[in-house]
């Protein structure tokens, strides 16, 4: 008679978790995705419960079907609901409207979760050694499995989506954001390094809903930029922005330059010496653009077009 499968220890698998610092529970996809996540792990790492690196595949795979699945929906029901909208736009341009339809859901999904663990962080304000909230992981789990989404979408169109960012030095840049958060987070948050800075990195997110209802506004509006719309999706983006990417630098900069590094490897400490700086760099860079734009809008001298009405 067949031998049946000895099953899987899940007290020893909730006190590796205890260890770590992390609850234990099953993966918001099923067994069969939590089976196969923990099989891959050991795989790339030998045997052994990995629970912070678990719950945060699980996440980040939850966060890629999401993104598909939404993919999907828009290219089956958007030329039924926004048939008028669609028909105004370039060819190139009905491509990126299912695309950005997606950039939606992290907007929410990702802050859902980081907000939570900002509120709940209790770290040494100087350590940068800290254990990530089981928030932490589902977040930085839901933001990367959209990234690896976005990098692919970007590699696929090259050409289209230049043109969407604007050029090449744009898109280049959304490359190499994507490319460093992929390698690097995965890293931090299951070894609980730098996770203060990890946390406000991904509530950032939230002002992503205002750019790409932005885009949304300006193409599918018979005013586009002169809406009414569009000007209050403006004026509401432009504080959210400077509260959630602004307002922290100061904090982050002084845990930056104050923090003990000598608690860090010396690669760790080279990487996130490197790295840490990028999204608050990126961050002014943006906000300084942000506010050129508005005020441009609202104080610059008007278009040539309404020069022309006039006379």
């Amino acid at each position: 008679s067949r031998v049946p499968r000895p099953q899987r220890d899940s007290m020893g698998k909730k006190a590796v978790a205890k260890a770590f610092g992390v609850a234990f529970e099953p993966g918001p996809m099923g067994p069969m995705v939590d089976a196969a996540v923990d099989r891959a792990l050991s795989l790339a790492f030998g045997p052994g419960a990995r629970p912070a690196l678990a719950i945060f595949f699980h996440h980040a795979l939850l966060a890629l079907s999401v993104c598909l699945l939404i993919f999907v929906l828009s290219k089956l029901l958007s030329p039924r609901l926004f048939r008028k909208a669609l028909s105004k736009l370039e060819p190139f341009e009905r491509k990126i409207w299912h695309t950005n339809m997606v950039t939606f859901f992290p907007a929410f999904a990702v802050t859902y979760y980081a907000w939570p663990a900002i509120v709940a962080y209790d770290g040494a304000k100087y350590d940068f050694l800290h254990p990530a909230s089981v928030d932490t992981l589902k977040g930085c789990g839901m933001s990367l499995g959209y990234m690896f989404w976005d990098l692919v979408v970007l590699l696929a169109d090259p050409k289209d989506q230049m043109k969407a960012y604007g050029g090449l030095s744009p898109y280049v840049l959304f490359l190499f954001h994507h490319t460093l958060s992929l390698l690097a987070w995965p890293y931090a948050v299951s070894a609980g390094r730098c996770t203060y800075f990890v946390n406000y990195f991904l509530v950032s997110e939230v002002t992503n809903a205002n750019l790409s209802l932005r885009w949304f506004l300006m193409k599918s509006t018979n005013a586009g930029e002169a809406s009414l719309a569009y000007f209050i999706n403006g004026i509401v983006w432009i504080p959210l922005f400077f509260a959630v990417r602004v307002c922290v630098i100061p904090e982050l900069v002084d845990r930056y330059v104050n923090g003990d590094w000598s608690k860090l490897g010396p690669i760790e400490t080279y990487a996130a010496r490197f790295l840490l700086p990028v999204p608050v760099a990126l961050n002014v860079y943006w906000f300084g653009l942000i506010v050129t734009t508005a005020y441009g809008a609202l104080f610059g001298k008007e278009s040539k077009k309404e020069s022309k009405k006039k006379r």
